[in-house]
């Protein structure tokens, strides 16, 4: 670390760009799909991805001891929910340095990054391929929009309120800041 570093702390905090997407990301999470945990339908879905011993899961994009779930397709894309949201299909094994690494970018895109040897990366792309069609529905939002249009629309007016009401905050800051300091 650099002494230079602490530079990033020393400066105002602005709720509006620390957390707007948090909060958008809260929102599309909130309407995520998700599976109940089933040990026997994870384990058989585990087995697919090659992972045979499930006391110590392994990365899917490295191989090395997986320490967390990432999401294969990421759950938001433009402020929307997007792909397949909490299924077992979309949630694959993980290292830290790889799921922080990946962030939201495509999957393939990511392991291509990771895997150099082309006969292992073919072997993982379709294993990942399988497991995601077999074990995820993609989720169509239209879909949604469309059967409840009015609750739909309540909705992003509630996320837009949210958003302002952070925006109003951090336009009174400045001036309550001087207050506390003074």
């Amino acid at each position: 670390m650099k002494l230079s570093s602490i530079s990033r702390y020393l400066r105002p905090y602005s709720m509006i760009q620390q957390r707007k997407t948090t909060v958008n990301n809260m929102f599309a999470s909130a309407l995520a799909p998700f599976d109940d945990y089933d040990e026997k339908r994870v384990a058989e879905a585990m087995a697919l991805l090659g992972q045979t011993n499930l006391d110590n899961l392994r990365c899917v994009y490295c191989n090395s001891g997986a320490e967390t779930w990432d999401h294969l397709v990421g759950l938001v894309k433009n402020k929307k929910l997007n792909g397949y949201g909490h299924q077992i299909g979309n949630l694959v094994p993980c290292c830290r340095a790889c799921n922080s690494s990946k962030g939201n970018k495509d999957w393939r895109e990511f392991l291509r990054s990771r895997i150099t040897d082309l006969v292992e990366l073919k072997r993982v792309e379709q294993a990942l391929e399988t497991y995601l069609i077999k074990y995820a529905t993609e989720v169509d939002l239209s879909l949604v929009e469309a059967k409840y249009p009015e609750e739909w629309q309540r909705y992003e007016d509630i996320l837009a309120q949210i958003i302002e009401l952070m925006a109003e905050a951090d336009r009174l800051t400045p001036q309550l800041r001087t207050g506390v300091i003074a």
